[in-house]
C-alpha cells in the first residue's frame, strides 16, 4: 500500500481555539495529512508548542477506468462514440491495463457508434482489443446508428458483433487530409507507399474476422460501399441483429 507524509506550514493563520493578546506573530500550525486507507481523522492539540498537529487517513487508489466506462457487477462497459482520435487509444488502453491488474473483470462490452476518423486510430483501437483477447478478455461489441470507415475494423475484431437493426456500416478508401503546399515526385510516392500500406492492414481486419476474402473487401473499399446490419450479417461482420 502507498504511503506518503505531507508537511504544510501555515504561517499567517491565528490557532485554532485560543486568543492571543501578544503581539508577537502566531506560533506556525502544522498539518499532517497521511494519504493511506479509510479511517476516521484524527486530531490531536499540543499544549506545550502551541499549535495543532491534524493526523487524517484518506484513500489512495490505483488509477481508475476512464470517463467513457464503467463498471455494473461482473462486467465492464465502454463507450467509443463520434470520431475516432489518439483520445479513444489512450482511453481504451488505460481501461484494459487497469481491468488486467486492478480486477477479476474480463468480460468487456463495447458500444460503438462511430462515423469513423483517423485511420491509424481506428486500426490501433482494433490492435488493442486483439491483444487483449490474447491476455484473456472476451470483448463483445454492441453497434448502432452508424459504423462507418476507420470504425468498421474496431468492430470486426470484438469476439462477439451485435448490432441494432437500423444499423448502417460503410467502407471506403484512405484519403489523405493535406495544407496546401509544395510536394515533390518522392513526396508522393511516400504517400502511395503509406497508403498501400491502411489499405492492407485495414482489409486484412476485415477479411480475417468475416466470410469476406481480401479481394471481396478491396472492391468493396474502392466504390465507397454502404450496407446493412442484414448484409453485414450476411458478410460475416454481424453475428446477431437484436
Amino acid at each position: 500500500m502507498l504511503k506518503s507524509i505531507i508537511f504544510v506550514t501555515l504561517m499567517s493563520l491565528p490557532l485554532i481555539g485560543c486568543v492571543s493578546t501578544s503581539e508577537k506573530p502566531p506560533t506556525p500550525q502544522e498539518i499532517i495529512v497521511k494519504v493511506e486507507s479509510i479511517t476516521p481523522a484524527k486530531v490531536t492539540v499540543s499544549k506545550e508548542r502551541r499549535s495543532v498537529n491534524k493526523s487524517m487517513e484518506v484513500p489512495n487508489p490505483e488509477g481508475g477506468l476512464s470517463p467513457m466506462s464503467f463498471i455494473s457487477k461482473d462486467k465492464a462497459f465502454v463507450k467509443i462514440f463520434s470520431g475516432l482520435s489518439v483520445s479513444d487509444v489512450t482511453r481504451l488502453w488505460n481501461d484494459f491495463v487497469f481491468l488486467e491488474n486492478n480486477t477479476t473483470i474480463r468480460d468487456i462490452n463495447i458500444f460503438i457508434n462511430s462515423p469513423g476518423g483517423d485511420a491509424f486510430s481506428g486500426l490501433a483501437l482494433a490492435d488493442q482489443i486483439e491483444r487483449a483477447k490474447r491476455k484473456g478478455f472476451h470483448v463483445t461489441a454492441h453497434a448502432s446508428g452508424i459504423i462507418a470507415s476507420a470504425a468498421v475494423p474496431v468492430f470486426a475484431v470484438c469476439d462477439y458483433r451485435l448490432a441494432a437493426p437500423g444499423t448502417i456500416f460503410m467502407v471506403h478508401e484512405a484519403a489523405l487530409w493535406k495544407w496546401p503546399g509544395r510536394e515533390t515526385a518522392s513526396d508522393i510516392r511516400s504517400q502511395n507507399e503509406l497508403m498501400h500500406l491502411l489499405r492492407e492492414r485495414y482489409v486484412d481486419k476485415l477479411a480475417s474476422n468475416s466470410k469476406l476474402d481480401k479481394n471481396k473487401w478491396e472492391k468493396l473499399e474502392n466504390k465507397t460501399t454502404w450496407f446493412s446490419a442484414e448484409k453485414a450479417m450476411e458478410w460475416g461482420l454481424v453475428d446477431k441483429i437484436e
